[in-house]
């Protein structure tokens, strides 16, 4: 009985740790395997987070399974909005660390709450499912459609015309500096090396400037750089404008931050 209360528990943090490490370490190519890593999304953190939120209340298999799939869902989103906020973007192996770290955790605590609570094993596990055969059939579909609907997505996204990109970001200095330096980063995501030169403009006037910045694809690239004027002024505009060496005229990405 003791193992058994636990053991819905163990087999998700089993689950999370493979689609973990097949998000980090399958290709982005590897669309067959990477339809492994959905339960990373659609269901272990929303049944992590209900067994630490609801470790004290009985929960049949239906209540159970709508508060799995609905917070799964707030935490997908969450983490989508966290992630884009962060160098790091908005990437399949970042999404899965950070919503594996978050199912984790609520495994850990729902683990505590349990052996503390010294719940009963047939109040802490999941009681069987008492579905009908039309309510199954309903799910199968949704869970069927959902699932055809990301894969199709991935790969329709995966076969654009040209799905490489670069991304260029600025954000303001952390701490003490959080006025008077900005943070610069550059990702770069085209199928190729691309060179590139970075310009910095504050209120107008070139700060710093990089003739040439060589990246792989895939490769990232980040620098703080103190701003000389901010110090003495009570609002400052920074832009950051890329250029590809190989095409000079135009800028290529151009980002802008008001400092206050």
């Amino acid at each position: 009985m003791m193992k058994q209360r636990y053991l819905d528990i163990f087999i998700v943090i089993g689950i999370a740790l493979a689609d973990i490490a097949l998000a980090l370490l399958v290709p982005p190519t590897g669309n067959l395997l990477r339809v492994l890593t959905l339960p990373l999304v659609l269901i272990l953190p929303g049944y992590a987070l209900t067994s630490a939120l609801f470790s004290q209340k009985t929960l049949n298999a239906i209540e159970r399974l709508v508060l799995s799939l609905g917070l799964s869902l707030v935490c997908a989103i969450v983490c989508g909005l966290l992630l884009n906020l962060t160098p790091f973007g908005l990437q399949a192996d970042s999404w899965a660390v950070l919503s594996g770290s978050i199912t984790l955790v609520a495994c850990a605590i729902a683990l505590i709450q349990r052996f503390q609570g010294g719940l009963r094993a047939d109040e802490s596990a999941p009681r069987g499912l008492a579905f009908t055969f039309g309510q199954g059939l309903l799910l199968g579909l949704a869970a069927l459609i959902l699932c055809g609907g990301v894969v199709v997505s991935t790969i329709g996204a995966q076969q654009q015309p040209r799905p490489g990109f670069t991304q260029l970001w600025i954000l303001p200095g952390s701490g003490v500096s959080a006025k008077s330096a900005v943070r610069i980063g550059m990702r770069n995501m085209e199928q190729t090396a691309m060179q590139y030169r970075l310009v910095v403009n504050e209120d107008g006037k070139i700060v710093k400037q990089w003739p040439l910045i060589t990246l792989a694809s895939g490769q990232n690239w980040q620098v703080t750089l103190a701003l000389p004027q901010a110090q003495h002024t009570d609002t400052s505009t920074v832009e950051a404008m890329l250029y590809r060496v190989d095409m000079p005229a135009a800028p290529y990405r151009h980002v802008m931050l008001w400092l206050h």
